[in-house]
């Protein structure tokens, strides 16, 4: 009988940037700024203040860019890099397989949509960690 494959457990310490002080302050992940953590908002790496917030979504609305480094770190958006490029050269691979079985068999349009959907997820990953190729 074969084994299940093993389970992946994401690292679930706590961030530097998640420390309060002793009076309930907490430092803002993106400009320092120290102020009690009901004024701040939970981001990924810790605590981000308001106007910090409020400047990270207006730059996604007007830019599009997301500010991923105050919610992931850089071994998390590295990652998603290279499982986003994995996934698109398995989508490569599979238009052109695709494209070669359609001249034998119907299979090749199916081959093709799971190509296309895997370069679909592969460029989502390689956009969420923060680059390009």
């Amino acid at each position: 009988m074969s084994q299940p494959p093993p389970l992946f457990v994401p690292d679930l310490t706590k961030p530097a940037g998640a420390v309060l002080d002793a009076a309930g302050n907490a430092t803002c992940v993106t400009c320092s700024a120290r102020q009690p953590v009901a004024r701040m908002d939970v981001v990924g790496q810790g605590y981000r203040c308001a106007a910090c917030s409020h400047k990270a979504q207006i730059t996604a609305l007007t830019t599009g860019q997301d500010d991923m480094s105050a919610n992931l770190s850089a071994g998390d958006r590295s990652s998603l890099k290279r499982s986003g490029l994995a996934l698109i050269a398995t989508g490569v691979a599979g238009i052109v397989g695709g494209i070669a079985l359609l001249a034998t068999t119907g299979i090749g349009r199916y081959v093709i949509g799971a190509g296309i959907g895997s370069l679909a997820v592969g460029f989502s990953r390689l956009k969420a960690g923060g680059g390009g190729f």
